[in-house]
């Protein structure tokens, strides 16, 4: 029987071909897997986005409306705020509408959500400044108010000078710690690291002169002693009742018989006020000197 060279070419050329198919179909199916992955990774990428994105839209609003209907210069800049949040809302809308390349999409969202944080520092810090600044307005108006009442009272009657001193005008500045030594003054409660009560110390001229130890008692909305004994509060005994009295803070001044101006403060490492309205207590060697009330918000 003769062989046939045409036929097992043929048989030769059959085979490589039908290799280079199954080659073929591997590479394409290890292609196609490869795609499917790298697609999947981007569409869970941008649902991230979209959901954090819609997340700060919703925490912004929140947030600035916490401080609706306080005053009408706050309710104007918040009327601003929502606006400027209404329409980045619809932008980012329009966005996801139009922009079909998923990677560009992703790119556009992750600006947005960076602008709308940045916004809401803006606002945040706005009204934190027109806080402060309402407070200060308030504080000057009872100071005035308060030192007609004294000078209609000392008008009106024989002043009876004690041993005891007196505290007049106390002034309450909330401030929040930037660094290690430098503060600005808040009105949020959440931002608030330290107290401090500023008063003046009125002439006495039969007080005994020399030191004195002056202690603040900081009460909370709920009338706890704001306090850590292991930061240097304690307690000190009352004049007449020898009674136990706790406080958040004590210094020792020297005291002369002439009016003099005194700051001190109670200090906390942690942020923990609530909002309320909170009372400070000036005692000057356990007896009571001044009080007052401020709040945050």
């Amino acid at each position: 029987m003769e062989n046939n060279p045409s036929g097992k070419k043929n048989n030769t050329t059959l085979i490589v071909l039908l290799i280079l198919s199954v080659l073929i179909n591997v590479y394409q199916w290890w292609n196609h897997s490869d795609t499917v992955t790298v697609y999947e990774q981007r569409v869970d990428t941008l649902i991230i986005e979209r959901v954090n994105v819609e997340k700060e839209l919703g925490e912004t609003r929140n947030e600035l409306n916490n401080y609706k209907g306080m005053n009408s210069q706050l309710d104007s800049m918040l009327a601003e705020a929502n606006s400027r949040v209404d329409k980045q809302d619809q932008r980012i809308k329009e966005l996801v509408k139009t922009e079909k390349n998923a990677s560009v999409l992703n790119t556009k969202l992750k600006a947005e959500l960076d602008e709308l944080r940045s916004m809401r520092e803006e606002y945040l810090s706005k009204i934190d400044s027109l806080l402060v600044s309402n407070q200060m307005l308030k504080e000057e108006k009872e100071v005035l108010t308060t030192s007609v009442k004294s000078l209609t009272k000392n008008l009106e009657t024989t002043v009876s000078t004690a041993s005891v001193l007196a505290a007049e005008y106390l002034k309450v500045t909330p401030y929040k710690k930037k660094s290690k030594d430098k503060y600005t003054e808040t009105a949020l409660a959440r931002r608030t690291n330290k107290v401090q009560v500023c008063f003046d110390l009125l002439e006495n001229k039969i007080a005994k002169a020399g030191d004195k130890n002056v202690y603040l008692r900081i009460l909370t909305p709920e009338g706890k002693v704001m306090g850590d004994r292991g930061a240097g509060s304690a307690t000190f005994k009352k004049p007449g009742t020898g009674e136990d009295v706790m406080y958040s803070s004590m210094q020792t001044i020297t005291y002369n018989n002439a009016k003099q101006n005194v700051c001190t403060a109670y200090e906390e490492a942690e942020r923990i006020y609530s909002k309320g309205t909170y009372t400070a207590e000036i005692y000057t060697d356990g007896a009571l000197s001044g009080t007052t009330t401020f709040t945050l918000k």
